[in-house]
Protein backbone atom coordinates (compact mmCIF):
# COMPACT_ATOMS: atom_id res chain seq x y z
CA UNK A 1 0.00 0.00 0.00
CA UNK A 2 0.72 3.58 -0.57
CA UNK A 3 0.99 5.89 2.49
CA UNK A 4 1.47 4.84 6.37
CA UNK A 5 0.48 2.91 9.16
CA UNK A 6 0.39 4.35 12.69
CA UNK A 7 0.24 1.57 15.64
CA UNK A 8 -0.95 3.53 18.48
CA UNK A 9 -0.70 0.72 21.05
CA UNK A 10 -2.30 1.44 23.91
CA UNK A 11 0.04 0.75 26.44
CA UNK A 12 0.22 -2.85 28.12
CA UNK A 13 -1.69 -4.24 25.05
CA UNK A 14 1.27 -6.17 23.83
CA UNK A 15 2.89 -3.28 22.29
CA UNK A 16 6.85 -3.89 23.15
CA UNK A 17 6.32 -7.35 21.34
CA UNK A 18 5.11 -6.57 18.77
CA UNK A 19 7.70 -3.72 18.11
CA UNK A 20 10.92 -5.88 18.88
CA UNK A 21 10.01 -9.19 17.82
CA UNK A 22 7.96 -8.28 14.55
CA UNK A 23 7.88 -4.65 13.49
CA UNK A 24 11.79 -4.45 13.43
CA UNK A 25 12.04 -7.27 11.41
CA UNK A 26 9.29 -8.32 9.04
CA UNK A 27 10.90 -7.95 5.21
CA UNK A 28 7.50 -6.77 4.62
CA UNK A 29 7.45 -3.54 6.63
CA UNK A 30 9.60 -0.29 6.07
CA UNK A 31 9.71 0.64 9.87
CA UNK A 32 9.77 4.20 11.19
CA UNK A 33 10.15 3.51 14.90
CA UNK A 34 10.09 3.05 17.52
CA UNK A 35 13.19 0.83 17.26
CA UNK A 36 15.12 -0.54 20.53
CA UNK A 37 18.49 1.01 20.91
CA UNK A 38 17.83 3.62 18.60
CA UNK A 39 19.87 7.02 18.79
CA UNK A 40 17.44 8.90 17.07
CA UNK A 41 14.83 11.30 19.01
CA UNK A 42 11.84 9.10 19.92
CA UNK A 43 13.74 6.05 18.74
CA UNK A 44 13.21 6.85 14.86
CA UNK A 45 14.75 4.80 12.25
CA UNK A 46 16.90 8.13 10.91
CA UNK A 47 17.35 11.61 12.34
CA UNK A 48 15.34 12.52 9.21
CA UNK A 49 12.71 10.77 10.01
CA UNK A 50 12.31 12.40 13.55
CA UNK A 51 12.42 15.93 11.69
CA UNK A 52 9.24 14.50 9.35
CA UNK A 53 7.25 13.14 11.81
CA UNK A 54 8.04 15.85 14.97
CA UNK A 55 5.26 18.25 13.39
CA UNK A 56 3.27 15.35 12.26
CA UNK A 57 2.72 13.42 15.22
CA UNK A 58 4.30 15.40 18.55
CA UNK A 59 4.09 19.27 17.69
CA UNK A 60 0.18 19.10 16.54
CA UNK A 61 0.17 22.59 18.26
CA UNK A 62 2.05 24.33 16.32
CA UNK A 63 2.02 25.56 12.15
CA UNK A 64 3.64 23.22 9.79
CA UNK A 65 4.81 23.52 6.07
CA UNK A 66 2.78 20.63 4.35
CA UNK A 67 4.47 20.96 1.14
CA UNK A 68 7.73 20.46 2.39
CA UNK A 69 6.82 17.91 4.85
CA UNK A 70 4.62 16.15 1.37
CA UNK A 71 7.80 16.89 -0.37
CA UNK A 72 9.88 14.73 2.12
CA UNK A 73 7.53 11.94 2.10
CA UNK A 74 7.06 11.51 -2.16
CA UNK A 75 10.61 12.43 -2.70
CA UNK A 76 12.86 11.10 0.31
CA UNK A 77 10.94 8.50 2.41
CA UNK A 78 8.81 6.60 0.25
CA UNK A 79 12.10 5.79 -2.37
CA UNK A 80 13.36 4.11 0.19
CA UNK A 81 10.70 1.79 1.06
CA UNK A 82 11.40 -1.41 -0.74
CA UNK A 83 8.86 -3.34 -3.23
CA UNK A 84 5.39 -4.21 -1.62
CA UNK A 85 6.86 -2.91 1.64
CA UNK A 86 4.55 -1.09 4.23
CA UNK A 87 5.55 1.98 6.07
CA UNK A 88 4.66 1.77 9.69
CA UNK A 89 5.53 3.54 12.88
CA UNK A 90 4.37 2.20 16.57
CA UNK A 91 4.34 5.06 19.81
CA UNK A 92 2.14 3.83 22.38
CA UNK A 93 2.22 7.50 23.71
CA UNK A 94 0.43 8.19 20.88
CA UNK A 95 -2.52 6.82 22.69
CA UNK A 96 -1.95 9.36 25.90
CA UNK A 97 -1.80 12.51 23.73
CA UNK A 98 -5.32 13.70 24.11
CA UNK A 99 -7.83 13.25 21.73
CA UNK A 100 -7.37 16.96 20.41
CA UNK A 101 -4.01 16.26 19.29
CA UNK A 102 -4.72 12.65 18.12
CA UNK A 103 -7.07 14.34 15.39
CA UNK A 104 -4.42 16.39 14.28
CA UNK A 105 -2.02 14.02 13.72
CA UNK A 106 -3.94 11.71 11.49
CA UNK A 107 -5.42 14.80 9.82
CA UNK A 108 -1.88 16.10 8.98
CA UNK A 109 -0.88 12.62 8.14
CA UNK A 110 -3.70 11.99 6.20
CA UNK A 111 -2.68 15.17 4.44
CA UNK A 112 0.64 14.57 3.89
CA UNK A 113 0.75 11.03 3.40
CA UNK A 114 -2.63 10.78 1.02
CA UNK A 115 -3.29 7.61 3.14
CA UNK A 116 -3.34 6.92 6.71
CA UNK A 117 -4.49 3.41 8.72
CA UNK A 118 -4.45 3.54 12.28
CA UNK A 119 -4.08 0.10 13.95
CA UNK A 120 -4.82 0.10 18.16
CA UNK A 121 -4.80 -2.79 20.38
CA UNK A 122 -7.24 -2.49 23.01
CA UNK A 123 -7.34 -4.15 26.62
CA UNK A 124 -9.80 -4.73 29.48
CA UNK A 125 -9.48 -1.60 32.37
CA UNK A 126 -10.22 -4.20 34.63
CA UNK A 127 -7.19 -6.20 33.98
CA UNK A 128 -4.92 -2.77 32.10
CA UNK A 129 -5.95 -0.74 35.29
CA UNK A 130 -3.54 -2.71 37.80
CA UNK A 131 -0.98 -3.24 34.87
CA UNK A 132 -0.43 -0.01 34.57
CA UNK A 133 -0.34 0.39 38.13
CA UNK A 134 2.41 -1.88 38.10
CA UNK A 135 4.49 -0.34 35.55
CA UNK A 136 4.50 3.11 37.68
CA UNK A 137 6.14 0.79 40.41
CA UNK A 138 8.54 -0.35 37.99
CA UNK A 139 9.35 3.24 37.25
CA UNK A 140 7.93 2.87 33.96
CA UNK A 141 11.12 1.53 32.41
CA UNK A 142 13.43 4.11 34.47
CA UNK A 143 13.96 1.69 37.50
CA UNK A 144 11.93 2.32 40.29
CA UNK A 145 12.94 6.17 40.68
CA UNK A 146 9.85 6.60 42.82
CA UNK A 147 8.89 6.00 46.00
CA UNK A 148 5.85 3.30 46.60
CA UNK A 149 2.51 3.81 46.60
CA UNK A 150 -0.37 1.03 46.91
CA UNK A 151 -2.93 0.96 43.81
CA UNK A 152 -5.60 2.89 45.56
CA UNK A 153 -3.50 6.20 45.87
CA UNK A 154 -2.58 5.45 42.45
CA UNK A 155 -5.82 5.52 41.03
CA UNK A 156 -6.85 8.41 43.00
CA UNK A 157 -4.26 10.38 42.07
CA UNK A 158 -4.42 10.10 38.24
CA UNK A 159 -8.13 10.29 38.46
CA UNK A 160 -7.42 14.19 40.35
CA UNK A 161 -4.71 14.17 37.24
CA UNK A 162 -6.80 13.52 34.16
CA UNK A 163 -9.81 14.39 35.86
CA UNK A 164 -11.68 11.27 35.85
CA UNK A 165 -11.41 7.74 35.91
CA UNK A 166 -12.55 6.81 32.33
CA UNK A 167 -9.70 9.20 31.63
CA UNK A 168 -7.30 6.70 32.73
CA UNK A 169 -7.88 4.37 30.45
CA UNK A 170 -9.78 6.14 27.84
CA UNK A 171 -10.01 4.03 24.32
CA UNK A 172 -13.56 4.88 22.67
CA UNK A 173 -12.71 8.11 22.02
CA UNK A 174 -9.29 7.27 19.99
CA UNK A 175 -11.20 4.70 17.78
CA UNK A 176 -14.24 7.24 17.22
CA UNK A 177 -12.15 10.04 16.08
CA UNK A 178 -10.37 7.53 14.02
CA UNK A 179 -13.42 6.38 11.97
CA UNK A 180 -14.25 9.67 11.46
CA UNK A 181 -11.02 11.17 9.93
CA UNK A 182 -10.13 8.42 8.15
CA UNK A 183 -13.23 5.94 7.49
CA UNK A 184 -13.71 2.31 8.99
CA UNK A 185 -11.85 0.48 6.80
CA UNK A 186 -8.84 2.44 7.79
CA UNK A 187 -9.09 1.63 11.08
CA UNK A 188 -7.74 -1.69 12.57
CA UNK A 189 -8.79 -2.04 16.43
CA UNK A 190 -7.31 -5.78 17.98
CA UNK A 191 -7.30 -7.29 21.32
CA UNK A 192 -5.15 -7.64 23.42
CA UNK A 193 -7.09 -10.90 25.03
CA UNK A 194 -6.94 -12.21 21.60
CA UNK A 195 -3.01 -11.48 21.05
CA UNK A 196 -2.67 -13.90 25.39
CA UNK A 197 -5.14 -16.67 23.93
CA UNK A 198 -5.44 -17.27 20.27
CA UNK A 199 -1.72 -16.03 19.60
CA UNK A 200 -2.05 -16.96 15.95
CA UNK A 201 -6.02 -15.63 14.89
CA UNK A 202 -4.73 -12.09 16.27
CA UNK A 203 -1.30 -12.11 13.79
CA UNK A 204 -3.22 -13.01 10.98
CA UNK A 205 -5.54 -10.35 11.41
CA UNK A 206 -2.84 -8.29 12.06
CA UNK A 207 -0.90 -9.10 9.00
CA UNK A 208 -4.24 -8.70 7.36
CA UNK A 209 -4.81 -5.01 8.22
CA UNK A 210 -1.20 -4.61 7.21
CA UNK A 211 -1.25 -6.07 4.35
CA UNK A 212 1.83 -8.31 4.78
CA UNK A 213 2.85 -12.17 5.39
CA UNK A 214 1.23 -13.68 7.93
CA UNK A 215 3.36 -16.81 8.35
CA UNK A 216 6.18 -14.40 8.38
CA UNK A 217 4.47 -12.65 11.17
CA UNK A 218 3.61 -15.98 13.03
CA UNK A 219 7.07 -17.06 12.97
CA UNK A 220 8.83 -13.65 13.93
CA UNK A 221 6.33 -13.71 17.19
CA UNK A 222 6.81 -17.17 18.00
CA UNK A 223 8.19 -17.52 21.47
CA UNK A 224 8.06 -13.74 21.72
CA UNK A 225 6.74 -12.13 24.70
CA UNK A 226 8.86 -9.37 26.19
CA UNK A 227 7.63 -8.41 29.71
CA UNK A 228 8.57 -5.85 31.79
CA UNK A 229 6.33 -6.38 35.02
CA UNK A 230 7.04 -6.80 38.50
CA UNK A 231 7.27 -10.04 40.33
CA UNK A 232 5.66 -10.42 43.56
CA UNK A 233 8.39 -11.11 45.83
CA UNK A 234 9.76 -7.50 44.57
CA UNK A 235 6.91 -5.71 45.32
CA UNK A 236 6.34 -6.94 48.00
CA UNK A 237 9.81 -6.14 49.02
CA UNK A 238 8.74 -2.61 47.78
CA UNK A 239 5.85 -2.37 50.78
CA UNK A 240 8.52 -3.57 53.62
CA UNK A 241 11.01 -1.24 52.79
CA UNK A 242 8.49 1.61 52.74
CA UNK A 243 6.45 0.54 56.18
CA UNK A 244 8.84 2.32 58.42
CA UNK A 245 10.14 6.00 58.68
CA UNK A 246 13.58 4.78 58.20
CA UNK A 247 13.11 2.39 55.62
CA UNK A 248 11.20 4.76 53.39
CA UNK A 249 14.15 7.35 54.10
CA UNK A 250 16.89 4.88 53.35
CA UNK A 251 14.73 3.87 49.82
CA UNK A 252 14.39 7.74 48.87
CA UNK A 253 18.44 8.25 49.18
CA UNK A 254 18.99 5.18 47.30
CA UNK A 255 20.98 5.00 44.02
CA UNK A 256 18.82 3.42 41.21
CA UNK A 257 21.28 0.59 41.40
CA UNK A 258 20.72 0.11 45.18
CA UNK A 259 17.51 -0.08 44.73
CA UNK A 260 17.41 -2.82 41.79
CA UNK A 261 20.05 -4.99 43.86
CA UNK A 262 17.65 -4.19 47.29
CA UNK A 263 14.46 -6.14 45.26
CA UNK A 264 15.53 -8.48 43.56
CA UNK A 265 15.93 -7.78 40.04
CA UNK A 266 17.61 -9.52 37.19
CA UNK A 267 17.24 -6.80 34.40
CA UNK A 268 18.06 -7.45 30.86
CA UNK A 269 17.45 -5.13 28.41
CA UNK A 270 13.95 -4.13 30.06
CA UNK A 271 12.37 -7.27 30.65
CA UNK A 272 12.51 -8.17 33.96
CA UNK A 273 13.26 -11.92 35.18
CA UNK A 274 12.82 -13.55 38.66
CA UNK A 275 15.42 -13.55 40.92
CA UNK A 276 13.16 -15.55 43.76
CA UNK A 277 12.93 -19.25 43.11
CA UNK A 278 8.90 -19.82 41.94
CA UNK A 279 8.31 -16.55 41.89
CA UNK A 280 5.31 -15.33 40.46
CA UNK A 281 4.24 -12.11 38.22
CA UNK A 282 3.16 -9.60 40.97
CA UNK A 283 -1.13 -8.90 41.03
CA UNK A 284 -3.64 -6.78 42.12
CA UNK A 285 -6.61 -7.33 44.06
CA UNK A 286 -9.10 -5.24 42.98
CA UNK A 287 -12.10 -4.66 45.40
CA UNK A 288 -15.26 -4.95 44.87
CA UNK A 289 -16.11 -1.46 45.26
CA UNK A 290 -13.58 -0.08 42.84
CA UNK A 291 -14.56 -3.00 40.55
CA UNK A 292 -17.61 -2.06 40.24
CA UNK A 293 -16.76 1.95 39.53
CA UNK A 294 -14.61 0.86 36.69
CA UNK A 295 -17.39 -1.16 35.04
CA UNK A 296 -19.25 1.83 35.23
CA UNK A 297 -17.16 4.28 33.51
CA UNK A 298 -16.61 1.54 30.93
CA UNK A 299 -19.67 0.19 30.16
CA UNK A 300 -20.73 2.86 27.95
CA UNK A 301 -17.81 3.12 25.64
CA UNK A 302 -17.64 -1.15 25.31
CA UNK A 303 -21.30 -1.11 24.13
CA UNK A 304 -20.30 1.46 21.57
CA UNK A 305 -17.01 -0.78 20.74
CA UNK A 306 -19.58 -3.55 20.54
CA UNK A 307 -22.52 -2.29 18.30
CA UNK A 308 -20.07 -0.71 15.95
CA UNK A 309 -17.25 -2.99 15.56
CA UNK A 310 -19.03 -5.71 16.45
CA UNK A 311 -15.42 -6.75 19.49
CA UNK A 312 -16.20 -9.92 20.81
CA UNK A 313 -15.77 -8.29 24.75
CA UNK A 314 -18.28 -10.21 26.17
CA UNK A 315 -16.12 -12.98 25.56
CA UNK A 316 -13.58 -11.78 27.30
CA UNK A 317 -15.24 -9.92 30.22
CA UNK A 318 -14.74 -6.16 29.47
CA UNK A 319 -17.86 -4.36 31.35
CA UNK A 320 -21.04 -4.49 29.32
Amino acid sequence: MTGIVIHIGFSKTGTTTLQRAVFQNHSQLYYLGKIQKSEHERQCVTADTFDFLKPLLWKTDQPYDVEAERKFFEETLTPRVGPGQTILGSWEGLGQQGISSFEASIGRLKDVCGQCKVMMSLRNPISRLPSLYLQHLRGNQKQLVEEFITFEEWLAAREEQLGGLREIFQYRDYVETAIDVLGKENVGVFLYEEFDSDPEKYQRDVSDFLGIDAQEFIDLAKGQRHHTRLFASQVNQMEEKNSSFIGRLLWRFSSVEKKKKAIGFADDEGIIKPAVASDVPASVDLSPEISERIHDAARADDHWLVDNLQLALDKYGYPL
